[in-house]
């Protein structure tokens, strides 16, 4: 029973420990060193998008945002309170950045609104913007939270979105999360293995001298008694 046990929780520690070694291994090779990790919205819209400070602001790292157009067209972005950013934005249609998915490393969006938005540039409440042709980035430091970002273009749809948040003890994370999985995969390995040949050694040492005692015993027992009826039988005869 107790082998049995040690067998199950080898098996459940190597998988376990595979499970591990795959995903530190995983996010390691994808975060790099630097330990950064980039999400990405293939936008091709022409409606502006809004990143929440529930995303913009989700960790202590500072947030890079890098928005494109089609050539030809201007990008603009800004920061502002979220409750100004949304009294601006109002009711018109525009795309709300929900979350990130790692999966595939992208922004999950859903849609909002409708109709024409207002311009948006033109509003006073704006923290920090900047607007450029072809590409803006910007960078969202976070003892300055909560923001929400907006971002809008001219002349032509946005053609991307990306956010870029970076930490080195991720990486870090990532390959300590790797070594324990090989730890793990060890120590069950070790309980698995081991008891299969400690048993057959066991079998074996316990079958074998014992049978070959007990013939030799007899054997001797034998020719012992055999011995003493001859010589018995010598002495009576010298004795007539």
């Amino acid at each position: 029973m107790v082998t049995i046990v040690k067998r199950v929780v080898g098996a459940v520690l190597s998988l376990l420990g595979l499970g591990l070694v795959v995903v530190g291994a995983w996010f390691a090779t994808q975060l790099g060193t630097s330990g950064s990790a980039e999400f990405t919205l293939a936008a091709d819209s022409d409606v502006p998008v809004l990143i929440q400070p529930d995303v913009l602001n989700r960790v202590d790292s500072d947030a890079v945002v890098r928005a494109t157009t089609t050539s030809g067209g201007s990008v603009w972005m800004a920061l502002a309170n979220p409750s100004d950013a949304t009294a601006v934005v109002g009711s018109s249609r525009h795309q709300e950045v929900t979350g990130v998915s790692v999966r595939d490393w992208a922004l999950t969006t859903t849609t909002r609104g409708s109709g024409e938005s207002p311009a948006l540039g033109e509003a006073d409440l704006w923290r920090k913007q900047d607007s450029a042709k072809d590409q803006v980035r910007l960078t969202v430091l976070q003892s300055e939270a909560p923001e929400t970002l907006v971002i809008a273009a001219t002349g032509a749809p946005l053609t991307s979105v990306t956010l870029t948040v970076r930490d080195k003890s991720w990486f870090v994370e990532a390959v300590v999360a790797a070594l324990i999985g090989l730890f793990l995969i060890a120590g069950g390995v070790l309980l698995l293995l081991p008891h299969r040949r400690s048993e057959g050694a066991a079998g074996s040492a316990a079958g074998g001298p014992d049978v070959g005692d007990d013939a030799t015993g007899e054997e001797r027992t034998t020719i012992g008694s055999d011995t003493t009826a001859d010589d018995d039988t010598t002495t009576e005869e010298v004795a007539r």
